[in-house]
C-alpha cells in the first residue's frame, strides 16, 4: 500500500474515531438530560418544555405539562409561552436597528425624543443598562392609579402607565448612573422610543425588523387589550395547583398584563433557537452593534455592572454567554446562549413552578458537565396539604417536625410567607395570620415578615396593631419603604378617624 493512502486511511480513520467520541459524548448527556427530567417528574415536579442545542443541532428536547388548566389539553413541543423578562432581548434588539438606521444614539437623551419625560439626565443607555433610577411602575400603580370602577378588571397598558408616570412625575430612586437597579420601567419606556422614532406600533416594528427576517412565525407581541387570541394558535395559560394541591386554577392575569417592552412576547422553543443561533451569525444585525450590547454597563464610578442591551453576561471574553430569565404571574422562562459556540438551552413552564430555578440550573450544570441536584420538597407545599385538609394545629405541628428533615424537605422563610399570602387571597384570614406570626417566631430578626403580618392584620381590621407592624418593619430596615409608604397612609387615616 502507497504511503499516501496509507496516510489518507489514517485521517479518515482518526476523524471517525473523534466524531464517535462526540457522538457517544452528546449521546451520554442526553441520557444525563433524561434521567434528570425523570427525577423531577417522579417528585411531581412538571418541567414545561425544554431544548438543548450544540453547534447550531438540536441535540435535547422534551415537552411536559399541560397548556391550562384543562387535564386533557397537554403542551407540545410548538406551544407559544409567555417570555415575560426574555422579552427585553428584543426590545434592546429593537433599539439597536435604530442605532443602525440612524435614527437614534445610545447616549442621547431620552427627553429629546419623547418631550414629556420629565427626567432631563437619563438617555437611552441608561434605560438599557438599568441604571436610569426610574421607579417601579407597578409600584406607581399600586400606589396611585385610581380605577373609575372598582368592580371592573382593568388590563393596562404604556399608554395608560406613561400617562400615570407623567402625572405623578415620581422622584427618581437614584441618582441616574450611580447604581445599577433592574426596571420594567426603562424598557417599557424604550418600546415607546420605538414606536416615536418609527412611526409603528411596537409589534408591527419587531413583526418587520426581527422576527419576519428570521422566520419567527410563531411569536408575536400579544395584544391582550385587544384579546388577539386568533395569532396564537398555540397559546400557553399560566395555571397553578390551588393550595389542595389538588385543583388546578388560572394563574395568568395581572393589570399590567399589556405593557410592552419588558415582556409580552409570546414564543416557542423552535422560534428562540433561530433567534440565539442569529445572534451567534450575526444575521439580523452587524457584529459591531452586538459586541457593545453584549459589553457590561458602566456607572458613573466606572465600575462595571452585569447587564448589556437585554442580556445578562455571564462572561464577556470568549467564549461570550449571556442569558435571561423571566417571571410573570404563571410563567418561568430562561434563555441560555453560548454566543461564540452555537450552544445553548431554553426552558420554558407555566404552571407557577417553584422548582423553575430548580430546573434551570440543573440543565446549566449538566451543560458545564457538572452534577446535578434533585431539588427538595417545598415545605410550604406539604404544609399548605396539612392545613386545608385537616387543620392549622396540625399544620403547624406537620411545620416544627419537617423542619428537622432538612435532607426531604426545604424551608425557607420567604416560602412560608408566600404560603401566608396564598392563604390570605384564598379566604383563610385566621390561618393566614397563624402563619404570619409562625414566620415571625422562627425568624424575628428579619424586617418583611412584620410587614407581612401587617397586611394580614389590616385584612382582620385590626389597624392599631397593623400600623405597629408596619412601623417595626420600617425600623429594622429603613430600605423597604413599602412599609413607611403603608404605615404613613394608615396613620393618616386614623388620625382622621380621632
Amino acid at each position: 500500500m502507497g504511503s499516501l493512502k496509507k496516510i489518507v486511511i489514517l485521517c479518515l480513520f482518526t476523524a471517525c474515531f473523534f466524531s464517535c467520541k462526540i457522538e457517544d459524548k452528546l449521546e451520554t448527556k442526553t441520557n444525563i438530560y433524561k434521567e434528570f427530567l425523570n427525577k423531577l417528574q417522579q417528585k411531581g415536579i412538571t418541567t414545561g418544555n425544554i431544548l438543548v442545542y450544540k453547534k447550531g443541532e438540536v441535540v435535547f428536547k422534551n415537552s411536559s405539562g399541560l397548556r391550562s388548566i384543562n387535564p386533557k389539553d397537554s403542551l407540545t413541543l410548538d406551544s407559544q409561552f409567555r417570555l415575560a423578562s426574555v422579552s427585553k432581548q428584543f426590545t434592546g434588539m429593537a433599539i439597536m436597528k435604530l442605532k443602525e438606521s440612524g435614527k437614534l444614539d445610545y447616549d442621547q437623551k431620552v427627553n429629546t425624543i419623547l418631550p414629556e419625560f420629565p427626567y432631563k439626565e437619563i438617555t437611552v443607555r441608561h434605560l438599557l443598562h438599568h441604571t436610569s433610577g426610574l421607579t417601579d411602575y407597578e409600584r406607581l400603580i399600586d400606589q396611585n392609579w385610581k380605577p373609575e370602577d372598582s368592580t371592573k378588571r382593568y388590563i393596562l397598558g404604556n399608554d395608560e402607565i406613561i400617562k400615570e408616570m407623567y402625572r405623578v412625575n415620581p422622584e427618581l430612586d437614584f441618582k441616574t448612573g450611580e447604581k445599577w437597579e433592574y426596571s420594567n420601567t426603562g424598557y417599557l419606556f424604550l418600546a415607546s422610543i420605538v414606536e416615536k422614532l418609527s412611526g409603528q406600533h411596537f409589534s408591527e416594528f419587531l413583526k418587520e425588523q426581527i422576527l419576519d427576517p428570521l422566520k419567527m412565525n410563531n411569536t408575536i407581541l400579544y395584544k391582550y387589550q385587544e384579546a388577539a387570541d386568533v395569532n396564537m394558535p398555540n397559546r400557553v395559560f399560566g395555571y397553578r395547583k390551588a393550595l389542595n394541591q389538588k385543583d388546578l386554577q388560572l394563574n395568568d392575569y395581572n393589570i399590567v398584563n399589556d405593557v410592552r417592552g419588558d415582556g409580552g412576547i409570546y414564543s416557542t422553543l423552535e422560534d428562540l433557537m433561530k433567534w440565539n443561533i442569529a445572534l451567534s451569525n450575526h444575521t439580523i444585525i452587524p457584529k459591531k452593534y452586538l459586541d457593545e450590547a453584549f459589553t457590561p454597563g458602566k456607572l458613573n464610578n466606572g465600575e462595571e455592572t452585569n447587564y448589556g442591551f437585554g442580556w445578562f453576561i455571564e462572561s464577556k471574553t470568549k467564549p461570550r454567554v449571556v442569558f435571561h430569565s423571566g417571571g410573570w404571574v404563571g410563567f418561568g422562562t430562561y434563555l441560555y446562549n453560548e454566543v461564540d459556540a452555537e450552544n445553548g438551552f431554553i426552558v420554558l413552564t407555566n404552571n407557577s413552578n417553584n422548582n423553575f430555578r430548580d430546573i434551570v440550573i440543573g440543565f446549566a450544570n449538566i451543560n458545564r458537565n457538572e452534577a446535578y441536584k434533585i431539588p427538595k420538597f417545598k415545605g410550604e407545599t406539604v404544609l399548605a396539604e396539612k392545613i386545608l385538609n385537616e387543620n392549622i394545629d396540625k399544620g403547624i405541628a406537620y411545620y416544627h417536625e419537617i423542619k428537622k428533615d432538612t435532607l426531604t424537605y426545604e424551608v425557607k422563610e420567604s416560602n412560608i410567607n408566600q404560603l401566608g399570602y396564598q392563604l390570605l387571597q384564598n379566604g383563610n384570614l385566621e390561618e393566614s395570620l397563624r402563619i404570619f406570626k409562625l414566620n415571625i417566631d422562627e425568624y424575628p430578626n428579619s424586617a418583611n415578615v412584620y410587614d407581612s403580618y401587617g397586611d394580614a392584620l389590616l385584612e382582620k381590621g385590626d389597624s392599631i396593631q397593623a400600623l405597629t407592624n408596619f412601623k417595626k418593619c420600617y425600623a429594622m430596615d429603613n430600605t423597604l419603604d413599602y412599609a413607611k409608604d403603608k404605615a404613613d397612609k394608615l396613620e393618616e387615616q386614623l388620625n382622621k378617624n380621632k
